[in-house]
């Protein structure tokens, strides 16, 4: 029987099919506020009603709104997340036109303490460096938030949008929990990627694909059958965690299936 349920090297568990939270923003290019907040609110509580339990958002998502839906959704009555995971992410500048990449440690660690604040939190399950900027090393972004692991910030470390060798030096700086690139059963074999994912899963490291459902991160509209491709995923591997993401909660109970379809 597949496993349902992942858990990290620090003991924490998540089910295996997560939510992805980027499209509760502002349409085109995920910019600006969610127009039905409360529509957002509601879907993110009937996720938690469905047993999803790990919720993925980064800082550039609005930039700042998607984090801000997210606590107004998912705090509790005594200001926690309850058993909710949160992953988030930093390093990423986004305007209405325009995207840039800044995973320098000071920019990192700036974007984290933004974070914390939109989630009105003291600590973020996992954090990623969202992009590699292409000129700060890889170490240096780590050691920033390994800086802020060590100071409770954060519990755990992620990657996203990189390669095995930027994963093998960052683990030398600190430990990797998970990488997130892109893996859909609709985009073309590549197998440096499924190699990449064997060895994550040898090392114990969960792999989130992004665009698990093969759309443009900027458009709406999945180009596969969601069902499908989850199951697909899923059997994958056992550190495969999806997160689709959708604005139905009709797409959302379907995708929450996905285990007895």
């Amino acid at each position: 029987m597949t496993q349902t349920t992942f858990s990290f090297a620090n003991g924490k568990t998540v089910n295996r099919i997560g939510f992805g939270a980027m499209r509760l923003t502002g349409q085109p290019r995920n910019f600006g506020p969610y127009p039905d907040w409360q529509g957002g609110i509601d879907l993110l509580r009937q996720a938690r009603e469905l047993g999803i339990n790990h919720i993925d958002t980064a800082r550039a998502y609005g930039p700042h709104h998607n984090e801000r839906l997210i606590a107004d959704a998912l705090l509790t009555d005594d200001g926690t997340y309850g058993d909710m995971f949160i992953a988030s992410k930093g390093g990423v500048e986004k305007d209405a036109t325009s995207m840039s990449r800044d995973t320098s440690g000071a920019t990192l660690l700036r974007h984290l303490d933004e974070s914390l604040a939109n989630l009105r939190t003291d600590r973020i399950d996992l954090y990623y460096v969202h992009m590699p900027d292409g000129v700060t090393p890889i170490t240096e972004s780590v050691a920033a938030l390994e800086q802020a692991r060590q100071g409770g910030k954060i519990d755990m470390i992620g990657l996203s949008n990189v390669t095995r060798a930027q994963v093998e030096d960052a683990q030398k700086v600190a430990p990797i929990a998970a990488v997130q690139n892109r893996y859909s059963p609709a985009d073309a074999r590549d197998d440096a990627l499924e190699k990449l994912i064997d060895w994550l899963d040898d090392q114990g490291i969960a792999f989130v694909p992004h665009g698990p459902l093969g759309a443009n991160p900027m458009k709406h509209g999945a180009t596969v059958d969601p069902q499908r491709a989850l199951q697909t995923l899923l059997a994958r591997a056992p550190n495969m965690l999806v997160i689709p993401g959708t604005t139905s909660i009709a797409h959302l109970q379907e995708n929450a299936d996905a285990w007895v379809a």
